[in-house]
């Protein structure tokens, strides 16, 4: 390998290490109480270094809010088979965005908790027009998901964006019970939930 190469794979290597230590202070810390000489601690590297690969706090969560909604997206698209029936994509996407919350909890906190407990809205982050353009393809691509499942079953293409946000708002409510209660607890609700959802979310 060469130097060239070396130096490139180090870079990688600090800029996934900074991530990853701000994935976790977020989720621990909050928004406003991780700082970048912590996230830096973390990664073991200087506060200047972390600045060298993003301008700022809010471009870093920016970065992450991309990551997750990136894992989402896969996860959703791998859960949708072009086979099966309606009810089973319905409820593919639905396991499959419990299952998610379930097994990336920093990204799904960081997607819909971290700023929102803190009274703050994603908007209020101080990105530039590419970094919010970039997040928001990064958002709707999850959304489309579900909006064509539900465009397939009948529902008016002027519904179909206010019926997922609000199958998106319930199922990040499900969440709170697999942060606070036990697993059987989360599986009950969740099987509620997918009942419940599934009854009212497919119809046109």
């Amino acid at each position: 390998m060469g130097t060239r190469e070396r130096r490139e794979r180090e870079k990688q290597q600090r800029r996934e290490a900074i991530l990853d230590a701000a994935r976790k202070l977020f989720w621990a810390r909050g928004y406003e109480r991780a700082t970048v000489p912590q996230i830096a601690d973390a990664a073991e590297v200087a506060p200047g270094t972390v600045y060298l690969y993003f301008p700022s706090k809010e471009a870093l969560y920016a970065e992450l809010l991309v990551e997750g909604y990136e894992r989402l997206a896969e996860r959703l698209r791998q859960a949708v088979r072009a086979d099966a029936s309606l009810r089973e994509q319905g409820e593919a996407l639905i396991d499959g965005f419990l299952s998610f919350a379930r097994e990336h909890p920093e990204y799904f906190d960081i997607i819909f908790f971290t700023v929102q407990r803190e009274g703050g809205t994603l908007t209020r982050l101080a990105l530039d027009a590419g970094q919010r353009s970039t997040l928001l393809a990064a958002e709707n691509a999850c959304r489309a998901i579900a909006t064509e499942v539900l465009q397939r079953a009948g529902v008016p293409p002027e519904a179909t964006a206010s019926r997922v946000q609000a199958i998106w708002s319930m199922l990040a409510g499900v969440v709170l019970y697999f942060v606070r209660d036990d697993a059987a607890t989360f599986a009950a609700i969740s099987r509620e939930a997918r009942t419940l959802i599934l009854r009212g979310a497919l119809e046109s």
